[in-house]
């Protein structure tokens, strides 16, 4: 059993280059953050994801965003926003 949990680990999808937008969940323009899983938890070591990582602003009522989404449900995003011709 331990040893399909280690296949499934290894076989995320690698992808290339990927156009990193803005936050969709909050008004800041900082593009959201490529980063990769380092932990095993729940099966997901290796796993890429992005993450919004703006913090609160001084002067502004703006709390710290806390988006997250794996990176194929990213890419499946903004294409069919490319698709729809909203993606900026």
């Amino acid at each position: 059993m331990s040893s399909s949990a280690s296949a499934s680990r290894r076989s995320w999808s690698c992808y290339g280059a990927v156009p990193m937008t803005r936050c969709p969940a909050c008004p800041r323009i900082a593009p959201l953050k490529r980063l990769v899983t380092m932990t095993d938890k729940n099966g997901n070591l290796g796993r890429e994801f992005v993450k919004c990582e703006s913090k609160p602003e001084q002067g502004k009522k703006l709390k710290q965003c806390t988006h997250f989404e794996w990176l194929d449900e990213y890419i499946e995003w903004i294409q069919l926003e490319g698709a729809s011709g909203e993606l900026g």
